[in-house]
């Protein structure tokens, strides 16, 4: 069975566009603001 792809139609999960760092038990954003994209290493496509 093949689940339907990531923020499509059926699907049963969804990225946000962004996520903070988990620091401390609580999630904290960048200091300077600054996010990066995480590429899969599967395919080396960016998935959030």
């Amino acid at each position: 069975m093949r689940y339907a792809d990531p923020n499509t139609d059926g699907s049963k999960i969804q990225f946000k566009t962004q996520y903070e760092n988990f620091i401390g038990g609580e999630w904290v954003a960048p200091v300077k603001g600054e996010y990066f994209d995480n590429i899969s290493p599967v395919d080396g496509k960016v998935f959030t």
